[in-house]
């Protein structure tokens, strides 16, 4: 698990599942350039994440306020993943958005069946990546946080 160095004070805790370190260095680079400062955590696999955040709400520690998830990982896919968290007492209700290079229907419905509350296919350039990456951080914490109940 890489942690980011500075916490964003009244910032988003979002946790990234991504075993592509391109893809982390490029999302990574992106919410630092947000306008919702972000304190970003990563995981390689869903094996890696589930154990973290099991870890997490043993200690008491919050949970994520957002989940990017890729759904082609190792070890423990994003599927597998997605359905384990939304089976877990303290961590069903975090908002996972996955974010993956499959765009083919099948895999989109998959996805959104494990219990995916959206699904973004990633660009293929680093300023579609950010764009993209942009949009997401302001729906999730501009607008939907805005009809969220606490």
């Amino acid at each position: 698990m890489q942690d980011e160095a500075e916490k964003a004070v009244d910032g988003a805790f979002v946790l990234l599942v991504e075993d592509d370190p391109d893809d982390v260095t490029i999302i990574r680079q992106s919410l630092k350039a947000s306008s919702v400062p972000v304190h970003l955590e990563v995981a390689s696999d869903g094996a890696e994440a589930l154990d973290h955040l099991n870890r997490a709400v043993a200690a008491g520690s919050p949970a994520p306020d957002l989940i990017l998830l890729d759904l082609n990982l190792p070890v423990m896919t994003g599927t597998e993943f997605l359905a384990k968290l939304r089976q877990h007492a303290r961590l069903s209700a975090v908002p996972v958005c996955v974010f993956t290079t499959a765009d083919d229907p099948v895999t989109i419905r998959r996805a959104y069946a494990a219990g995916a509350n959206a699904v973004v296919t990633k660009a293929d350039s680093l300023a579609g990546m950010s764009e993209v990456l942009h949009t997401i951080v302001e729906f999730w914490f501009r607008v939907a946080e805005r009809y969220r109940g606490e």
